[in-house]
């Protein structure tokens, strides 16, 4: 049962099956299946203009699906979009706020929307986010008008919370205090975070689950704890001689140094250390990898293949 009392969700917040959008004869989402677990915070990781905005301004119902279907909190966007916002915060780069308003007037503004407004959490919030009630919005460092909106978005208890980039713009100082806020008020209440992000140290630092998306596919999604566990960089010696790696099973980068070369693997078994012994690399060193490395090669992975085709 959620935090309104309606059995009316399963397994997933979000789900979509198919997703797809065009803007004229021009593909920016294609086939998009994605699954947001309940409970979760789930990372959208690509560069810019891979169509992580896109995705998102269909999943909150500011852009018509050209294809596919949503479902959020168990309810279908096309039919119970006026319930599901209710239930559902959004925060985009985009911060609109009411110049004028003072951030107090911004906090009593937006809470006559709301009829779930927790005042005892705006209040915690305003403290916590050292926001001066009577400074005007326009007053405030980009820093404190993000922890502005953030604090509106959290302040009647959505079940759900969608941003999109929303430490566009801001120092690493300050993004990794707000990214860290996000975290620490969410996690202990059970709520899900669906948000973008172009920065992979971001995600890494926070997610739970990860999608990365490229050119307006979803290549990849799963936890961060599964894709670090399936996925290995080697390095080994190649004293002049560069084994040919044909048939190597999973190899998706291939790194050259002067005496060296470092392959980024999907997967890593015995089938993958007999194919490397048959070539002459008996004792690769297997090294740590981040998500980083995985995002950088599982993208150049996908643009050789389509341009090889």
């Amino acid at each position: 049962m959620n935090a309104n009392g309606n059995n009316d969700f399963g397994d997933y917040a979000i789900e979509t099956e198919n997703l797809g959008r065009k803007f004229g004869t021009f593909d920016a989402v294609r086939g998009v299946n994605l699954r947001v677990h309940r409970g979760t915070v789930f990372g959208l990781l690509g560069i810019n203009g891979a169509g992580k905005s896109t995705i998102i301004k269909m999943i909150i119902g500011h852009l018509r699906p050209t294809s596919g279907s949503i479902s959020m909190l168990g309810r279908t966007l096309e039919k119970d979009l006026v319930e599901i916002r209710k239930r559902v915060a959004y925060v985009s780069e985009n911060r609109y706020l009411y110049e004028w308003m003072t951030v107090a007037e911004s906090i009593r503004f937006t809470r006559a929307f709301h009829s779930t407004w927790d005042d005892e959490k705006a209040a915690h919030l305003l403290k916590r986010f050292s926001l001066p009630p009577d400074k005007k919005i326009k007053q405030l460092s980009r820093g404190n008008r993000a922890r502005v909106c953030l604090l509106l978005a959290l302040s009647f208890n959505p079940e759900l919370i969608i941003l999109d980039e929303p430490t566009s713009g801001l120092d690493p100082i300050v993004r990794r205090d707000f990214i860290e806020n996000i975290v620490s008020e969410i996690s202990e209440e059970g709520k899900t975070v669906l948000f973008s992000s172009h920065i992979v140290e971001e995600v890494e630092r926070v997610a739970d689950y990860v999608g990365i998306i490229n050119d307006g596919e979803l290549l990849l999604t799963s936890s961060i704890d599964d894709i670090k566990s399936s996925y290995r960089r080697v390095r080994y010696a190649t004293n002049g001689t560069r084994p040919g790696l044909e048939g190597v099973p999973g190899v998706l980068g291939v790194e050259n140094g002067r005496h060296e070369q470092v392959l980024t693997l999907k997967g890593w078994g015995d089938e993958t250390v007999r194919a490397l012994t048959a070539r002459g690399i008996s004792e690769p060193e297997v090294m740590p990898i981040t998500l980083e490395d995985i995002f950088v090669s599982t993208v150049r992975a996908e643009r050789e293949r389509r341009a090889n085709q």
